[in-house]
């Protein structure tokens, strides 16, 4: 993929250079441009040299092996939000066939010598690596460009630098409450040195992340990115802005996760998926105008099997068809109301109905032509982030601010298409209460999507697995129990001298 864009950056460079400096290839006739050479040609046509950057970038978030291993559950961040699923405790298997995320589920692989963890840390890094390419040719990552293409540039390399190092920081450390003056991870801001870092504190990654997420919004402000909603628009920084406030938690980032999650909203670009829609959309459009990001996957940039719908869809061609079923957990299910429509998502907690077993999500992720095992084309799109998640931020975020009215506002918006009953209850509700019904929603409304072991963190919850798992039925784990993060991968640990023990 490096070489590839480097290859469209030295035609980028010479078709640009032919007409505005004849003997540039004479005087510098080396086989790769320098940093400082595509901060020139960058200076009179940012798009030649950034695009292709920026698109390799997004194309990592789901390409196959970016984890650096040619295993099928490594396609980027799908894989990841596999992966806490199986942790939060809400999402399982009903069989052991084939052995794709079980080391996760059975929490084994989140040691140090495990390939999962090494995974996780190489795709993010790699991100950080791209993102930090990007703005070295802008110059640096301290000034935002003048030049309003150049601007984009920056602004989408910021979001993904801070999208990454969010992601690094809670899956290798427990949660900023408990641990923000402990090591987090390294953080690198440039590609020009070869320095390696030790860790900078959770306080101090957090700090970085939310900086460079304004610096984003701001610099992103009048980009439209039209239909693609591959990029990382204002909206989307705006989004991953309201998660980094809401898990760290300090004074002001209530309201600063409020407002970010209400700016969004109140843009009316993103509607929230209708009553009807829940169990008739499959989950599988980038068209859907609940999506906010997302990526459109096609016959071109499918990896196949290594995809999000090759694993968990029963009506592709599948390892949940071929055997390794994905289900919910049986004591979620059966504590969603019968009123919520929820909870048509899943299939009969009785019979294997189509063949799948009791509890399959049948009903949320499909293929349209709903033949078990029928889709062989693995062209179903991926969602990362999308409108009903931001409604259960800004809820959260105003229920731990303090104003309740705000949060049960927000929250009855998406319960009014989902369960009008349970809408209706909030009014009488206490404070606490208000909380746990957030919680509890995070949990159904985002089954399946990698959101819910954030919240199980930030709400300092046990999880239990009901007695429909394969792994661990019956056994509860707390929120900060050792496994619930990843070790840093023993081979980093050997690399990096700087690097100290997890505490």
């Amino acid at each position: 993929m490096k070489r590839n864009r480097i290859y469209l950056l030295l035609l980028s460079a010479i078709t640009l250079f032919a007409g505005c400096s004849e003997d540039f290839l004479n005087t510098e006739p080396t086989g790769y441009l320098s940093t400082e050479q595509l901060g020139e040609i960058a200076s009179k046509n940012s798009e030649a040299v950034l695009e292709p950057l920026v698109a390799g970038l997004y194309s990592t978030t789901f390409a196959f092996g970016t984890g650096g291993s040619d295993g099928h559950d490594d396609f980027g961040q799908k894989s990841i939000d596999i992966c806490l699923d199986y942790m939060s405790g809400d999402f399982g298997s009903a069989a052991t066939a084939y052995n794709w995320f079980m080391s996760v589920y059975q929490f084994t692989g989140q040691i140090k010598t495990a390939q999962r963890a090494y995974m996780a840390w190489r795709y993010y890094y790699r991100l950080i690596k791209g993102a930090n390419e990007v703005l070295d040719i802008l110059g640096s990552d301290e000034t935002e460009p003048e030049d309003a293409n150049a601007k984009i540039y920056y602004g989408q390399a910021k979001a993904v630098r801070a999208y990454a190092y969010f992601y690094l920081v809670n899956l290798y450390q427990h949660p900023y409450s408990d641990k923000k003056d402990s090591p987090g991870v390294p953080v690198y801001r440039t590609q020009l040195t070869a320095e390696q870092h030790g860790q900078s504190t959770v306080a101090e990654v957090y700090d970085f992340i939310i900086s460079d997420l304004e610096d984003a919004v701001k610099a992103l402000e009048n980009f439209d990115r039209g239909s693609d909603k591959s990029k990382a628009d204002k909206y989307v920084a705006l989004g991953f802005l309201a998660n980094a406030c809401l898990m760290r938690g300090e004074a002001g980032d209530y309201q600063k996760a409020a407002e970010a999650a209400n700016a969004i909203i109140s843009s009316g670009k993103f509607p929230l998926l209708t009553a009807h829609d829940v169990t008739n959309s499959g989950f599988r459009s980038i068209d859907s105008p609940n999506w906010i990001w997302g990526v459109d996957l096609t016959t071109e940039n499918t990896a196949g099997l290594p995809t999000f719908w090759g694993h968990v869809d029963y009506f592709t061609y599948s390892y949940s068809y071929a055997g390794n079923i994905k289900i919910i957990d049986a004591d979620l299910y059966a504590s969603i109301p019968d009123t919520d429509v929820r909870k048509n998502q899943f299939g009969s907690p009785d019979t294997d109905e189509i063949g799948a077993a009791p509890l399959a999500p049948i009903y949320k992720f499909y293929d349209a032509a709903r033949v078990p095992g029928g889709d062989r084309t693995w062209t179903n799109d991926e969602v990362y982030m999308r409108a009903e998640e931001i409604y259960l931020l800004h809820a959260e975020a105003l229920a731990r601010s303090g104003n309740a009215t705000g949060a049960k506002a927000a929250l009855k918006s998406l319960l009014d298409l989902r369960d009008p009953a349970a809408a209706a209850s909030l009014a009488a509700m206490s404070d606490a209460q208000l909380l746990e019904a957030i919680y509890f929603n995070w949990r159904v409304e985002m089954w399946g999507e990698g959101k819910t072991l954030f919240a199980v963190k930030r709400y300092k919850k046990t999880v239990h697995r009901a007695a429909n798992h394969v792994f661990l039925p019956g056994n509860s784990f707390p929120y900060n129990y050792e496994r619930m993060i990843f070790e840093i991968p023993e081979n980093e640990q050997i690399n990096n001298p700087n690097l100290v023990p997890q505490q």
